[in-house]
């Protein structure tokens, strides 16, 4: 008499069920999951989706295990998207959605320990407006002052906020034209700085006093070359993230201590 194979039957798959080419390990990182979660995402924004991971979220986080992100590795992401030269509010809100979406669909398949999507109520500039853009008086006093920052880039904020030069001018002044160039009357604050840069800043920051002709600003790699007007406000936004200052076009630099 033939044997008949009993088979197993299986549960009908919920629209819900995630459907994976392969399984997600537990402990998978987030390129692991990324690569896994684009597969399942439609093919006209697959190819957008794969690249904002990989400009702004897969370096900084692509070696991390899913189930340990927490909110501040998330808001780490979007402060240095914000901190690119270039880069527009809209496009960093973009290239955040997308690490949002991924975010979600790995809560819903519990492969996050816990939810990370929350960010500081502040993190994101503000939209351009009626009201002027400017830096608050703590702000630019920890731009200037805080030693986390490099002394030759608080120099730069210094003349940023306080010579009435635009970026470009400020990136061309030397040790010996600087009184010439920046407009009169020179506040005290910038005054002081430049001093104290002349008298001892300079030196310990690269080993030798400046000359006449060195820049005031020059850049680390190579103190004889000057900073691009470029260079200069990505390095600008850079001291922004690091100390957690939202960040700001150069508009809003010159409005700071200038008319409304």
């Amino acid at each position: 008499m033939a044997v008949r194979k009993r088979t197993r039957e299986r549960a009908p798959e919920s629209a819900d069920e995630p459907k994976w080419d392969t399984a997600v390990r537990p402990q998978a990182t987030v390129a692991e999951f990324a690569q896994h979660w684009l597969k399942q995402r439609a093919p006209g924004t697959r190819g957008a989706d794969a690249q904002r991971l990989r400009d702004h979220v897969l370096p900084l986080l692509g070696s991390r295990r899913l189930r340990e992100l927490r909110a501040e590795d998330v808001a780490h992401v979007v402060r240095q998207t914000l901190a690119k030269k270039g880069m527009t509010v809209k496009s960093a809100r973009n290239a955040h959605a997308v690490f949002d979406a991924l975010l979600a669909d790995a809560l819903r398949r519990r492969l996050l320990a816990t939810d990370p999507r929350s960010l500081p109520p502040d993190i994101w500039p503000e939209e351009e407006t009626g009201l002027v853009p400017r830096f608050s008086l703590e702000e630019v006093a920890a731009l200037t002052t805080d030693e986390r920052l490099e002394p030759e880039q608080r120099i730069y904020n210094t003349l940023a906020f306080h010579s009435r030069l635009p970026s470009a001018d400020v990136c061309q002044l030397r040790f010996g034209d600087w009184q010439q160039r920046i407009p009169a009357p020179v506040t005290p604050e910038l005054a002081s700085a430049l001093a104290g840069w002349q008298q001892s800043g300079f030196e310990r920051a690269f080993g030798r006093p400046p000359a006449d002709e060195d820049w005031l600003v020059p850049r680390r790699s190579d103190i004889t070359q000057p900073h691009s007007e470029g260079s200069a406000f990505k390095a600008f936004r850079r001291a922004c993230v690091t100390l957690q200052i939202k960040t700001r076009s150069p508009r809003a630099v010159q409005n700071t201590f200038g008319e409304t």
